[in-house]
């Protein structure tokens, strides 16, 4: 008994504490791998071909004194078209797995069981890459959230874990890799546990998640720096007024239908490349062109788009004025349907960002230039700009936790909480059931990860008596082979219990009982010569469980049920079929 403990909290302390560590440094290796590789490919495509140097966020190396200039800007559809071929061919001939959105992926792998390899990861990082650095509307969180998963669930198959503990090192390790790429350990942990269902939590990765995600967020940001995300200005907290109210939720109620405008635009745009009948590999460069010609005239649909938004969020309008601003929801949305529609190579979260960034900025125009609506602490254009990102992708995501986290991690603070909660909570209850991720389900009772976990359950749950056949069969131990024969044979039944003059259980024959008497004369030959004698019997009070238990470890498939042990009257019977009845839901 010693040896079982120390063995189970060796087990315990091996994948809750050593593993996630392992996770985080690898998914931090990984992120920075992947932010130079984004770096890398926009000089390519955007700086040296095109002549554009887009901004950056502060958090990113990004500077107010920024001055937008587009030497080539003819040039952009035709690097996002080339970005996109080269995405389709690698894509075609060595990863298809790669396609698409790459948390989706990882969300389909948990749930099918199914092992995601460090060849994915690294496809995937080399395809969202380009994506992304050709100028196509993509999204860092795909990528790196497949690539984390494929890391997790690489390094719990090398390690020998079970097949649930593999399943909870992939779901840490997509939350290590959003936490470190994005500089929000705590939104990456929650998102960990909740970007799996729609109304349900993972609970069991958060402790690993937050070890993991915290040691990716220190990997990355000592390369890139500590400071957040987004740079954000705003007055001191003074207050929570009804304007502020009315605002925030009607910027929840906006979000929503945006979130849902977001999903319709990508399923109709993927709807239509499928019907599109051309190679597979040519498909993201047809997205790719009308990506570009949509960047051309918009330069927030080139790439992520978050050193722009971080622009708006200082109120550094020049380039971006207030209709240009509600324009740009329209057209991101388009791109970014097109990008990933076609089967390009990204994530949604970014875009989301955006789109949302777009739409809080739009919102808080239209209450002070219409309604006339006063400046606040929390009512502002860098406010609302933040809020909207958070609840656009909340609304799109089903993940409306981790979203209220996130806006206190990518601004550095927490005032902006309590208005994020209002317009989240909105925004969740008004997206309806689609979700951005397809392969997400409702809860755990969806899933086939937790099917034998809610099978014990249900096993637990119900008793002998909830299922048992009180109507019982019997016969008495002078009555003949024959009769008992033909008796199961009338009655469609495999086991008949043989009870004396007090209805008492003292013995069980059966139909493998009757095949072996076949040799025996059936007339005169009685039940008491081939029953089993004393057979095993059962109580009502026992559950499910422990009655599956004693028929496996007796080898047996049916027991009479009786009264008690000692008086042994029978008041039913139960069988293996009973109790699989419960278990595919025929009871």
């Amino acid at each position: 008994m010693v040896r079982i403990k120390a063995v189970f909290s060796y087990r315990f302390n091996y994948l809750n504490l050593l593993i996630p560590i392992l996770i985080g440094v690898c998914a931090g290796l990984f992120g920075i791998v992947f932010l130079k590789a984004i770096h890398f490919f926009t000089d390519v495509f955007l700086v040296d071909f095109a002549g554009y140097l887009p901004p950056y966020p502060f958090g990113e190396g990004g500077s107010l004194s920024y001055k937008f200039f587009m030497e080539h800007p003819y040039m952009i559809p035709i690097s996002t078209a080339i970005g996109g071929l080269i995405v389709g061919v690698l894509i075609h001939f060595f990863s298809p797995e790669s396609a698409g959105v790459g948390t989706d992926a990882a969300i389909k792998a948990f749930h099918e069981k199914k092992e995601i390899g460090i060849k994915t990861s690294i496809w995937k990082l080399i395809t969202s890459a380009v994506t992304i650095g050709s100028g196509q509307v993509s999204g860092k969180e795909g990528p790196i959230a497949l690539i984390g998963a494929g890391i997790g669930s690489f390094i719990g198959k090398i390690f020998h874990l079970s097949e649930r503990e593999r399943k909870i090192a992939l779901a840490v390790g997509l939350g290590a890799g959003i936490g470190g790429v994005f500089k929000a350990p705590f939104a990456g942990a929650i998102i960990s546990s909740e970007v799996f269902y729609k109304k349900d939590f993972e609970i069991e990765t958060l402790v690993p998640a937050f070890i993991a995600s915290f040691v990716s967020f220190i990997i990355v940001a000592s390369v890139f720096g500590f400071s957040p995300l987004f740079y954000v200005e705003l007055p001191q907290f003074t207050g929570f007024s009804f304007y502020d109210a009315v605002g925030y939720i009607t910027l929840g109620m906006t979000t929503a239908f945006i979130a849902r405008l977001m999903i319709y635009a990508l399923d109709s745009v993927k709807n239509l490349f499928e019907k599109l009948e051309v190679p597979f590999f040519v498909k993201p460069a047809i997205g790719g062109f009308f990506v570009g010609i949509i960047g051309m005239s918009i330069p927030i649909a080139i790439g992520t788009g978050y050193g722009w938004l971080q622009l708006i969020m200082l109120g550094k309008l020049e380039y971006f004025p207030e209709w240009k601003i509600v324009i740009s929801i329209f057209l991101v949305i388009l791109a970014f349907a097109f990008t990933l529609g076609s089967g390009g190579s990204g994530g949604v979260f970014g875009p989301s960002l955006v789109i949302g960034g777009l739409t809080g900025a739009s919102v808080y125009f239209l209450l002070k230039n219409f309604l006339f609506f006063p400046e606040s602490s929390t009512f502002n254009l860098t406010a609302f700009t933040v809020v909207g990102m958070v609840s656009t992708f909340a609304a799109a995501a089903k993940a409306p936790l981790s979203t209220i986290i996130l806006v206190a991690e990518i601004t550095g603070g927490y005032q902006l909480l309590i208005p994020a909660t209002i317009a989240v909570a909105v925004s969740h209850f008004l997206s309806g059931e689609k979700s951005i991720f397809k392969s997400q389900v409702n809860t755990k009772l969806d899933s086939p990860v937790h099917y034998d976990e809610f099978k014990y359950m249900l096993l637990r749950k119900y008793l002998v008596k909830d299922v048992m056949k009180k109507e019982v069969y019997t016969i008495s131990p002078d009555t003949s082979i024959l009769y008992a024969s033909k008796f199961m044979e009338q009655h469609s039944i495999s086991a008949l219990p043989v009870v004396d003059e007090e209805n008492r259980v003292i013995g069980l024959v059966t139909s493998t009982d009757i095949i072996k008497a076949c040799g025996m004369n059936l007339v005169e030959t009685k039940v008491r010569n081939i029953m089993k004698e004393n057979p095993l019997c059962i109580t009502q009070d026992l559950t499910l469980f422990d009655t599956l238990s004693i028929f496996v470890e007796n080898n047996i498939g049916v027991a009479p049920v009786v009264n008690n042990p000692e008086d042994k009257k029978i008041i039913g019977i139960i069988s293996d079929y009973d109790i699989g009845k419960v278990l595919t839901g025929k009871m």
